[in-house]
């Protein structure tokens, strides 16, 4: 949990968000997908502690109760790993600030059929921006082109889906 922490609380953007308050008007305590914006009020709680000048050091009891009340796989003081606790993170602070409220729309899967890549990736990103429109989104969500052909047709597939993070392998 600390590697996540110190990691994602020296990302500059994200922390003068929460430094200055304006998660606050953003909050999204209706969204069925968040946790009632709880996540992101103890990490904006969490910044501020951390980034007071007031402590030496600090301990994020409540940020870690309340983290564990949400998954409770993060409970009591076991290993775990940093990328599935940074992934959690992430996800909660998108779906507690996210500023689609209401009833998302349904949005098709914008395929290639030969045109341009860019117009192609433009329009599955407008997609993804109905759905998902936070301070994360704008900071950590990207777009993967993926082309797939079928062997037996060959039928060309071309899609851009996004992406918060990219598991990458590791050279030996």
């Amino acid at each position: 949990m600390n590697s996540a922490l110190q990691c994602l609380s020296n990302t500059v953007l994200l922390r003068n968000y929460f430094l200055e308050g304006r998660y606050k008007d953003e909050i999204n305590e209706k969204n069925a997908l968040g946790m009632q914006g709880n996540i992101a009020k103890q990490y904006g709680a969490l910044l501020r502690a951390i980034w007071s000048g007031d402590n030496s050091y600090f301990v994020p009891k409540n940020f870690k109760q309340t983290l564990g009340r949400w998954a409770p796989q993060f409970e009591g003081f076991n290993q775990h790993d940093t990328h599935e606790l940074l992934a959690f993170l992430l996800d909660g602070l998108h779906e507690d600030l996210n500023r689609i409220s209401g009833k998302k729309p349904y949005v098709e899967i914008a395929e290639g059929k030969g045109r341009p890549d860019a117009d192609v990736a433009e329009e599955a990103w407008k997609g993804h921006l109905l759905r998902n429109s936070s301070v994360i989104v704008d900071l950590f969500h990207g777009q993967l082109k993926s082309t797939v052909t079928c062997p037996d047709c060959g039928h060309i597939s071309v899609t851009f889906d996004p992406f918060m993070y990219l598991a990458l392998p590791l050279q030996q």
